[in-house]
């Protein structure tokens, strides 16, 4: 590595590092059955990424201080390309049910492997989920809010999660949304899911997201439960 990385790598994590890592750590500790060295050494290096994908997104530095960052991230990129997977790592299919059946305490960090996602810190209790997250400048849509796209994907996580934590192998069928409030970057917003009813292989959920105790956008889903049915060649 050049030494401007290393230089870098030294300095105090900022303060949206500081809580990646504690999701990081919350992540290991209420996952310990699939947890490895490299899981987590992985969740790490996904937190920081976050970090400077936000930090390359907002810096107002010189532009030749730009220059120097990006020949710095061009070296760390090469460095970790040379031994490359196709895909990202996956987590156990079951992890949302462990962590269901754990108890209301217990938390699912989302998308602990996979810088572009949006981490939540979802809970499980029976056949409804809450989650929470604070929305950022990545995330942006009209001027100071999230966009609605970023709420599409949210909602669609917390169902689908949902419906994975009982146990059942399903795909997203149908999902849509009312957008009644914008929802504003750098506050917590609270998320909840619930399953309201089955019908053989469908599975129907809605959920929402809450900002300040007012709903600004509203979901109902139908999942299709494809248990035994080979997806994408591998049988489940």
């Amino acid at each position: 590595m050049t030494a401007s990385v290393n230089e870098a790598a030294n300095r105090a994590p900022s303060q949206s590092q500081s809580e990646d890592q504690s999701q990081s750590e919350n992540q290991s500790s209420s996952t310990g059955t699939w947890a490895t060295e490299r899981t987590q050494a992985t969740t790490a290096l996904v937190a920081a990424t976050r970090s400077l994908m936000h930090a390359a997104a907002t810096t107002d530095l010189p532009v030749d201080d730009l220059a120097t960052a990006r020949r710095a991230i061009e070296s760390v990129t090469a460095e970790l390309s040379a031994r490359a997977r196709d895909r990202v790592l996956r987590i156990p299919f079951d992890l949302p049910a462990q962590v269901r059946a754990a108890g209301p305490e217990a938390e699912w960090n989302t998308y602990a492997l996979n810088p572009f996602g949006i981490p939540v810190r979802v809970t499980f209790d029976d056949e409804t989920s809450r989650g929470s997250f604070v929305p950022g400048a990545l995330h942006e849509g009209p001027p100071d809010s999230l966009h609605g796209g970023w709420s599409a994907h949210l909602m669609d996580c917390m169902l689908g999660g949902l419906v994975q934590a009982t146990g059942a192998r399903a795909v997203t069928a149908t999902l849509e949304l009312s957008y009644r409030h914008r929802v504003p970057l750098d506050s917590e917003v609270s998320m909840e899911a619930t399953i309201t009813r089955r019908d053989g292989r469908k599975i129907f959920a809605e959920g929402w997201i809450e900002h300040d105790g007012v709903r600004c956008v509203e979901a109902t889903a139908l999942f299709i439960r494809v248990d035994g049915i080979s997806v994408d060649g591998v049988a489940s």
